[in-house]
């Protein structure tokens, strides 16, 4: 791998340095031949787990958590369509440390560690100059007054005479990605599709939030304000949330669009990424948005950054490993191509010529 360039950023408490990749799908005869299985059904398959662990190879454990001693660090999956060129996919990775010397060695080893364990399914080539870098990361979007806006998971309330509740889950089918990456390429204006993640764990507070919970559902005889009808999937998700040896990661997912951001897109995204099952039906999606042009600047500028926008709970972004994989998620391109999706393709460089 070529040494990626490193935007390096100066903080209150030290030094980020960023870099980025941008994804490509290999071609589809080469990909075809990749497969251990016996038909392009078992590629994919196969193709999907790589990404799972991939994901999964991201997480930390509570123990290292709570010690607080691996750096920070922060992956983000940018898609962006670029009208009358195509969809580009962008890998972002941000790291931090004390100093900038210390910041630029873990921001390499960091580079080094993504490229090395990226699914083979894609290609991906590091931005090799800060001009490569801003266009992968879509800068261009980020520094002007484009719309913003966040798609969160929809919210399933637990007692009637107290605003409180718990939200849905992240979950999706398999080939449910292709309708983001179609809606996406078919805005008239640059927009962007963009999904923070960052390792985390469930809190010794919100532990107890869901205890306390659990043991006021069992009471619902003595207790009116219970909505009754939630009490079955309250309680499986609280069971889900606790369940030992989870894998959590803090998960958002935003759009940023030149122009009026209208409800299409986000519509079509939430109801890709929420998606019931046969056992757990879900509350859907929601999106929320800045109430002021400096409030949006802000939202822009944390984006641009790879931070996380603040929530009123650290619960409501929390996802776990499923869902995690459920949402950051890569495209896959049939043999004959996505419909509507125009993804920009890998130049190859031409050959040298002989004297």
């Amino acid at each position: 791998m070529n040494a990626p360039f490193l935007e390096l950023t100066q903080m209150q408490d030290g030094w980020n340095a960023t870099f980025a990749f941008q994804v490509f799908h290999r071609p589809a005869d080469e990909w075809l031949k990749m497969r251990w299985g016996f038909n392009a059904a078992a590629l994919l398959d196969e193709a999907i787990d790589r990404q799972k662990l991939f994901i999964e190879s991201q997480s930390i454990t509570e123990d290292e958590f709570r010690a607080g001693a691996l750096p920070n660090r922060t992956l983000a999956l940018r898609g962006i369509n670029i009208p009358d060129t195509g969809l580009q996919i962008g890998l972002l990775g941000k790291t931090d440390a004390p100093s900038k010397e210390q910041a630029q060695q873990s921001g390499l080893r960091y580079a080094r560690e993504i490229y090395s364990t990226f699914p083979h399914d894609f290609l991906i080539v590091p931005a090799k100059s800060q001009e490569e870098y801003r266009q992968l990361a879509g800068e261009g979007l980020l520094t002007s007054k484009a719309s913003v806006a966040q798609i969160r998971r929809g919210l399933v309330s637990i007692f009637s005479t107290r605003y409180q509740y718990l939200t849905g889950f992240w979950q999706t089918g398999i080939r449910s990605n292709e309708q983001i990456w179609r809606a996406l390429a078919a805005m008239p204006n640059p927009a962007m599709f963009n999904i923070i993640l960052q390792p985390s764990a469930l809190f010794d507070n919100e532990r107890q939030i869901l205890a306390e919970i659990k043991k006021r559902l069992a009471s619902t005889e003595k207790d009116p304000s219970v909505i009754a009808v939630n009490i079955p999937w309250i309680e499986n998700c609280i069971k889900r949330r606790l369940a030992a040896w989870k894998k959590n990661f803090i998960l958002q997912v935003h759009l940023v669009v030149e122009g009026e951001l209208d409800d299409n897109l986000p519509r079509s995204i939430g109801s890709a990424l929420t998606r019931d099952t046969g056992d757990l039906p879900l509350p859907g999606s929601l999106v929320t948005g800045p109430e002021t042009e400096t409030e949006s600047q802000i939202w822009r500028e944390k984006i641009r950054r790879l931070e996380i926008i603040q929530s009123s709970i650290h619960l409501d972004d929390l996802a776990d490993l499923d869902e995690a994989f459920a949402v950051f998620r890569f495209p896959y391109r049939p043999e004959s191509g996505l419909p509507g999706a125009n993804f920009l393709e890998l130049k190859k460089e031409p050959l040298p010529m002989r004297n």
